[in-house]
């Protein structure tokens, strides 16, 4: 028998982020073998906030942040970090604890019990913040929970609640898909059908670059995509043996995951021999939802061959920690288009400034998702898919 904790409880004060530029937030849940799988049904929410305590950005994870003060938006006084239940209250998440780490791994604090919300009856309960004294960053506990959106918005903003909104929304059953169409007789193919799936696709008019064509594949790995993972593959197959079918020798595919850090997933390939389809990168992504380093990892992979056009294509849900540090590897990439591809799940996506010009592409199921493959190859060629 566990027996109650006496004496007076002594949160986490003050403590000193100088020697640190990252500060990491990680959830735990009791059970979990590895480390970075944080517990079901909750997630980590920074909001960062000016004097007037009005949001000026908010990043979310189910695993990790990681935080850098200094590269925070102009007039971030304070980074507050709060737990979130996907349903329902922060208590009914057993056992969970967050901590907090430096930049070299180290503990800063261990937050659990009480401090995490495990006494806590509402949705959001606020572990602590970064906060800036005589020039200095530092960390605190908070330690009490929010229990509507009105709490929300007076401490938070009304961004974090609208992405209260939102977070909730997507635990909602998905609209079952719409029954297939009969399918249509091939000897009377009717004329714009779009088609169904890359099976059923081919790639009409006329090829318009003499070159190869690249498209580079970045794929989230952090804990909220982790179920696309089968639906990812077979998009990937489905793409082997449509390229096979109906595209030139030579155009290229990269893919590399990325969370907390980037790895290898596909290394450049002529798409028509594309045999390796696997969603278990070549080394350790890490914890957090980091696209730049992605970017660079894709653009330090290119083959000295030239190509006629060069795209990204982005698999998230967009939950971005640097979103506005992005800029700089995408100007060193140079890519011709991009394109954000997002499950119809993920909510309403607003891109950051670096990627406010990438299309937004949305995906159920395998198929959609292997159309989107096509489309973008068939962009980049200045052709267009059709059903076949």
């Amino acid at each position: 028998m566990t027996r109650p904790r006496t004496g007076p409880l002594r949160k986490v004060q003050d403590v000193s982020l100088a020697r640190t530029s990252l500060v990491t937030f990680q959830l735990h849940g009791p059970d979990a073998a590895d480390e970075a799988d944080g517990p079901d049904g909750a997630s980590l929410l920074a909001v960062y906030q000016d004097a007037a305590g009005d949001g000026l950005a908010l990043v979310a994870d189910d695993r990790g942040l990681m935080i850098d003060p200094g590269a925070a938006p102009d007039g971030t006084v304070r980074i507050v970090v709060a737990v979130e239940a996907a349903a329902g209250a922060v208590a009914r998440i057993r056992g969970v604890r967050c901590t907090v780490r430096d930049d070299q791994g180290g503990d800063l604090a261990v937050l659990s019990g009480a401090a995490a919300g495990e006494t806590t009856p509402d949705p959001v309960h606020l572990l602590g913040e970064c906060y800036r004294r005589r020039g200095e960053w530092r960390f605190r506990e908070i330690g009490y929970g929010l229990a509507d959106d009105a709490a929300i918005t007076r401490e938070l903003g009304p961004g974090a609640a609208d992405h209260r909104r939102r977070a909730a929304a997507v635990t909602r059953p998905e609209e079952p898909d719409l029954p297939a169409a009969s399918p249509v007789p091939e000897a009377r193919p009717v004329r714009g059908l779009p088609p169904p799936n890359l099976e059923a696709a081919r790639i009409a008019g006329e090829r318009t670059v003499r070159g190869p064509v690249s498209l580079e594949v970045a794929v989230d790995l952090s804990f909220s995509m982790r179920r696309y993972s089968g639906l990812r593959k077979a998009a990937l197959h489905a793409l082997a043996e449509f390229a096979r079918r109906e595209m030139a020798g030579g155009d290229l595919l990269t893919s590399v995951a990325f969370a907390g850090e980037a790895a290898v997933l596909v290394p450049p390939v002529d798409v028509r021999e594309l045999r390796q389809v696997t969603d278990r990168p070549r080394g350790g992504v890490g914890v957090g939802t980091l696209l730049a380093p992605a970017v660079r990892l894709l653009t330090d992979l290119r083959p000295p061959v030239p190509v006629q056009a060069r795209a990204l294509m982005v698999i998230s849900d967009m939950e971005l920690h640097d979103g506005a540090r992005l800029g700089p590897p995408l100007g060193r990439a140079a890519y011709q288009s991009v394109h954000l591809v997002v499950p119809r799940g993920a909510g309403r996506v607003v891109p950051p400034g670096p990627l406010r010009r990438a299309a937004v592409h949305r995906f159920r199921n395998a198929d959609q998702l292997g159309l989107i493959y096509g489309a973008v190859f068939a962009a980049m060629t200045g052709q267009r898919l059709e059903h076949r």
